[in-house]
């Protein structure tokens, strides 16, 4: 494929080889790593947020498109991370394109339940014209326009499945109804079954058509392609019974349709669907994120190994003096690395000791 032209971003290629390597369970030189650091001097201006309201502030397309052009000019982009950006409306983006109402916080938003009595089930249905999906769409193609050469833009974050259905209905009533009224969840799944498929490919389309080739998301590994990252955050609450009955079905779908994919597995309490989600064949591989207060990285290390030992990649996100017991702990190969750097010489620290890693 045709190497894009990034910034002052020279190894891409490079960069891309290591990432082809790591999908494959493999390794080239030196495994992949995701890394950035903030430039001692700022090159460009960050603008300043003027607005009224939250929300004002949250759907301005040319602030936060400039907002993001402003901190991409002022990072080292390290590793195998690309200069990149991620169109944002919070998680509970697909909630507001199925009709649901968005509460704007400070740094996320949250969705109003919409399916309040059973009979709202037909208010949940993809409106190409509301708000957030106008926004989002108008973000993407000012973010490649402004980004053209400098930057990609990522698949906005999506969170299909248990995620929207919990964002719909409300995650603890969705338990009680799972446990009271399943024929009703199951036609809320049925319902929005195809809400991944549709939210994906409306941006996708969106980026291809302006040249881009590459594929990145909140996760930000470029290839080329369908990729994106499966995700059920809602399984935390439920069994594995329960999960494989109501909510596989979605998202082995979903991983069939991708390229590639890596799964979002969040908390202690998705531990138990482990198992379960390595027999899914196409799978690719593995993030796990073990939450505020349960690191550090390396006291998970027995996780990591389960997932190499089942032929799946991993992505591994630490703190930088960690990197030492992970490389005593984990074989190299089919691992990504994830950590920050607070300035270029440091990041140039963690890149020497990677390389020494065989």
């Amino acid at each position: 494929m045709d190497i894009p032209v990034l910034g002052d971003k020279p190894d891409i290629a490079e960069a891309l080889a290591r990432i082809d390597a790591w999908w494959n369970h493999a390794v080239l030189d030196r495994p992949a790593i995701l890394l950035s650091a903030p430039r001692s001097e700022a090159v460009c201006a960050m603008p300043v947020s003027k607005h009224e309201s939250l929300s004002e502030r949250w759907l301005d397309v040319d602030f936060n498109v400039a907002q993001a052009a402003a901190s991409i000019a002022n990072t080292h982009w390290l590793g195998e991370k690309l200069p990149f950006w991620m169109p944002n409306l919070g998680p509970d983006y697909m909630a507001a394109a199925y009709g649901a109402e968005l509460d704007f916080g400070e740094t996320t938003t949250w969705s109003v339940p919409l399916v309040r009595d059973w009979p709202d089930i037909q208010k949940a249905r993809f409106d190409p014209g509301n708000t957030a999906v106008t926004t989002m769409m108008q973000l993407t193609e000012a973010a490649l326009a402004v980004g053209k050469d400098k930057f990609l833009v990522g698949i906005t974050d999506l969170h299909p499945g248990a995620d929207l259905a919990a964002a719909l209905r409300d995650p603890q009533q969705l338990c009680i109804d799972i446990a009271m009224e399943p024929d009703k969840v199951a036609e809320l799944v049925r319902r929005t079954f195809d809400s991944f498929f549709v939210c994906y490919d409306q941006q996708d389309k969106i980026i291809k058509h302006a040249g881009q080739r590459l594929t990145t998301t909140w996760i930000p590994i470029a290839t080329p392609g369908r990729y994106y990252v499966p995700s059920s955050d809602f399984s935390c609450m439920i069994s594995t019974k329960i999960f494989e009955k109501f909510f596989m079905p979605e998202l082995v779908a979903e991983i069939e349709w991708l390229d590639r994919s890596i799964y979002h597995l969040d908390g202690p309490g998705a531990l138990r669907h482990l198992e379960m989600l390595l027999d899914i064949d196409k799978l690719d591989a593995i993030q796990w994120v073990y939450g505020a207060g349960r690191g550090p990285a390396t006291r998970w290390l027995d996780v990591y190994r389960q997932v190499q030992a089942a032929g799946k990649s991993v992505l591994v996100t630490f703190e930088p003096q960690e990197l030492d017991d992970i490389i005593a702990g984990l074989r190299p190969e089919g691992v990504i690395l994830d950590t920050w750097a607070e300035s270029l010489e440091h990041g140039n620290a963690i890149l020497d000791k990677v390389r020494r890693w065989k």
